[in-house]
C-alpha cells in the first residue's frame, strides 16, 4: 500500500479481496475524472481499456508491486467496478444514495452544528478545508465563528453546552426536582392533563355524549332510589 498516494487522494479508501492472497486498496473516481471516462467509452472506445485505465488510476498500491502472473481479468473486473460505483447511480440508486448520506450526517448532531456555524461565519471555508483540519484547528474555527456570528447577526445563538452536557447524561436541574416535590398541584396537574388528552381522543361532542349519558343513569338511580323509600312509608302507615 503506498500510502503517500492514499494521503494524496484526499478521498476515503476502499478494499476488495479477490483471493486469498490478492488483495486491492483503491479510491473512487473524482466526478470530472468519472465524466471524462464516460465520454471515452460514449465515444465508442472499448470498456476493457477503458475499465484498465479506471483501475492504473484509482489503485492506491505500488504497481510494480502487482505479481506478473496477475489475471488480467482481475484489473480490468475492479476498474468496471469503481466505475459503476463513482458516479452511475441513477435514478433510485441515486435518490438512496442522498438518503444514506443525510443518515451518515445528521441535521441535529453537534458535529454537522459547528460545520454549518464555520460555513456560515466564514464564507471561504469548503467542507474539504474542515476535512483537512486536526480536531483542535475545528474547535478553534467553531468558536471564532461563534463569537463573529454574535456580534454581526443579531438572534445568534451560541451552543448550549451546558444543556448538551445534562441531555448526555441524564442530568436533571435542581431547582425542577424542588418544584415538583413542593408543590402538590402538580399531581392534580396530571389529572387535568389525562383530562385534557381523553378529550382529544374522543373528541368534544362524545365527551359531552357521555357526561350526559352518566347523568341519566344517575338520576334514574336516584329516583328508584326515592320511589322505594315512599313505598315503604306507605306500607308502614297501613
Amino acid at each position: 500500500m503506498d500510502f503517500k498516494k492514499i494521503l494524496e487522494s484526499d478521498c476515503d479508501l476502499y478494499s476488495i479481496a479477490l483471493d486469498e492472497f490478492c488483495v486491492f486498496e483503491f479510491r473512487l473516481l473524482k466526478i470530472k475524472e468519472f465524466n471524462f471516462f464516460s465520454k471515452l467509452i460514449n465515444s465508442g472506445l472499448p470498456e476493457l481499456i477503458v475499465h484498465d485505465e479506471v483501475f492504473n488510476l484509482c489503485y492506491l498500491g505500488r504497481h510494480d508491486y502487482l505479481p506478473s502472473n496477475l489475471p488480467a481479468g482481475y484489473t480490468i473486473s475492479t476498474g468496471r467496478m469503481i466505475y459503476k460505483l463513482s458516479g452511475e447511480n441513477e435514478g433510485e440508486e441515486f435518490l438512496l444514495a442522498i438518503a444514506k448520506e443525510r443518515t451518515l450526517n445528521p441535521l441535529d448532531s453537534i458535529y454537522e452544528h459547528m460545520r454549518c456555524t464555520v460555513f456560515s461565519g466564514f464564507s471561504s471555508m469548503t467542507p474539504k478545508c474542515i476535512d483537512n483540519m486536526t480536531e483542535k484547528q475545528f474547535i478553534k474555527n467553531f468558536v471564532a465563528a461563534e463569537n463573529l456570528l454574535s456580534k454581526t447577526k443579531p438572534g445568534f445563538q451560541r451552543l448550549d453546552l451546558e444543556k448538551i452536557y445534562k441531555e448526555l447524561y441524564n442530568i436533571q436541574d435542581e431547582k425542577i426536582e424542588e418544584e415538583e416535590q413542593e408543590d402538590p398541584a402538580n399531581s392534580e396537574s396530571i389529572y387535568v392533563n389525562d383530562a385534557s388528552m381523553l378529550e382529544k381522543e374522543l373528541g368534544y361532542w362524545e365527551m359531552r355524549a357521555a357526561e350526559n349519558e352518566f347523568l341519566k343513569e344517575e338520576m334514574a338511580r336516584i329516583n328508584k332510589e326515592k320511589l322505594s323509600t315512599s313505598d315503604l312509608q306507605s306500607l308502614d302507615r297501613r
